[in-house]
């Protein structure tokens, strides 16, 4: 696990969402549907599941689907309550358009600190609460 935990760059982190989103329950993700899904090639797209097989965060058979191992699962998850909460922040409490939102929240889920990102999941969490 701690060799998965090393700083995972944004471009990579990105990857994992979008592995997690078309992989489906166990089918895995599809290298085409990744490089369309993130609008960069399939050599791009290879280029990173090798370095995400290397640090033990994908698994992959030559020419075959890519899945999740359970570190990747735990990335990945964390990856996309961020994108979802601050999504939702930026909607529901600023009024940002949903495909503005869309957009900001997959740059901001990148840079936000942990203390910031736990002040709005608490804020967002408290709203849906009252």
């Amino acid at each position: 696990m701690a060799e998965s935990r090393a700083r995972i760059s944004p471009s990579l982190e990105d990857y994992l969402e979008a592995v997690l989103e078309l992989a489906g329950d166990d089918d895995g993700a599809r290298t085409t549907d990744v490089a369309a899904r993130l609008g960069v090639s399939k050599a791009s797209v290879n280029q990173a599941m090798g370095i995400l097989v290397d640090r033990g965060l994908i698994s992959r058979e030559r020419y075959g689907p890519v899945y999740l191992t359970e570190d990747g699962q735990d990335a990945a998850q964390a990856v996309f309550r961020r994108h979802r909460a601050i999504k939702s922040f930026l909607i529901s409490v600023l009024g940002v358009d949903e495909s503005i939102a869309e957009g900001d929240a997959c740059q901001i889920e990148h840079v936000v600190s942990k203390e910031t990102m736990a002040g709005i999941i608490d804020f967002m969490e408290k709203g849906a609460d009252e």
